[in-house]
């Protein structure tokens, strides 16, 4: 890779320069505790907090300092786009670069440059490895990676213009979620009241006999889980078949070529799945979040696949609202659901 490669920055005004990252920044070494500074996970959305759930290193290992300020940035392809701004002082995993201003310079506009997204391309541009999983950018590639110089006053007046309109645009994201979880409240309750209550507002309800129901229309009754759904638990017993993955965004085909999520050794093993199959993903980070399947393939032996004892006398959209209710609330493990 040449040390003087600047096609990725385009065209630029003619009085600007160009220079290195290795200039600008220095690499921060500092080997540190994690029981000593907060743990800090460098994430697509820039460095939090390190989440109760994630997967840590067992207690006194190595990690690296950062401090409030520094720019660190995941040198791992799988983790492409993981970078940020630290806000916190702290630590993170040693597979990180932790950088630096160097004393008596200002990168605030630098730090903008580092956070865009064809910067992350470049980054992984000059990285290597003997696989695109395997494929890493160390410090020592990365400080040549060359950066625009504007002059200093205008280097100023750009970081001051994007302060302002970052700060207008995050405060439409702030309300704009504010908003969606506000519509989702809204949407929860419609569901809600339509799979426990029916949507005939004069319907006469009586007590289910179940806290985590209430009352009920009177005419519905309660049987248990096992009458309505059976466990579809069919071994693929070998491989090539379409990988599926169980999200909060339906049920997905898994592109295993760009290492999404966990890979496991061997697919044998893996259950088979159906259109039209009911597939569960019980883990821990996703309790309980079900769907309904639209492709044919194989998921995790872990997860729960299973399907309608009768397709005829109950309604699978019906059950999957109420499912999705159920294992997302306090009614999950009851063993009982309505049955209309």
């Amino acid at each position: 890779m040449e040390s003087n490669s600047t096609e990725w920055l385009g065209k630029m005004p003619l009085e600007w320069k160009f220079t290195t990252i290795g200039k600008i920044y220095e690499e921060r070494k500092t080997k540190v505790l994690d029981t000593d500074y907060e743990a800090l996970s460098i994430t697509k959305n820039g460095i939090v907090k390190q989440l109760s759930s994630a997967v840590k290193a067992s207690e006194g290992s190595d990690r690296k300092l950062v401090c409030q300020g520094d720019f660190v940035i995941n040198s791992r392809s799988d983790r492409r786009g993981s970078n940020g701004i630290s806000n916190y002082d702290g630590s993170c995993s040693v597979i990180n670069t932790v950088i630096h201003s160097r004393e008596n310079t200002d990168t605030k506009y630098f730090d903008y440059v580092l956070t865009t997204d064809m910067f992350s391309e470049e980054f992984y541009r000059w990285g290597h490895g003997i696989a695109s999983d395997l494929w890493t950018t160390r410090w020592q590639e990365m400080k040549k990676i060359m950066l625009p110089l504007p002059p200093k006053e205008e280097q100023k007046r750009i970081s001051e213009f994007l302060d302002k309109k970052c700060e207008n645009i995050d405060k439409i994201i702030e309300q704009s979620a504010l908003a969606l979880e506000e519509f989702k409240r809204i949407k929860s309750s419609i569901i809600e009241q339509a799979i426990t209550r029916g949507i005939n507002v004069n319907e006469q309800l009586v007590q289910s006999g179940y806290k985590e129901y209430g009352l009920i229309p009177s005419h519905w009754k309660i049987v248990k889980l096992k009458r309505i759904f059976r466990i579809k638990k069919e071994i693929a017993g070998k491989e090539g078949i379409q990988v599926l993955s169980i999200t909060q965004k339906g049920i997905i085909p898994k592109d295993i070529t760009k290492n999404e999520g966990q890979m496991a050794q061997d697919y044998s093993g893996y259950q088979f799945v159906s259109k039209g199959d009911y597939a569960m993903n019980h883990m821990d980070l996703l309790t309980g979040w079900v769907d309904i399947s639209i492709y044919d393939g194989v998921t995790s032996p872990d997860y729960r696949v299973f399907v309608l004892n009768d397709e005829s006398s109950f309604s699978k959209k019906y059950y999957l609202y109420f499912l999705q209710y159920c294992y997302s609330n306090e009614a999950q493990g009851s063993g009982e659901v309505y049955v209309d």
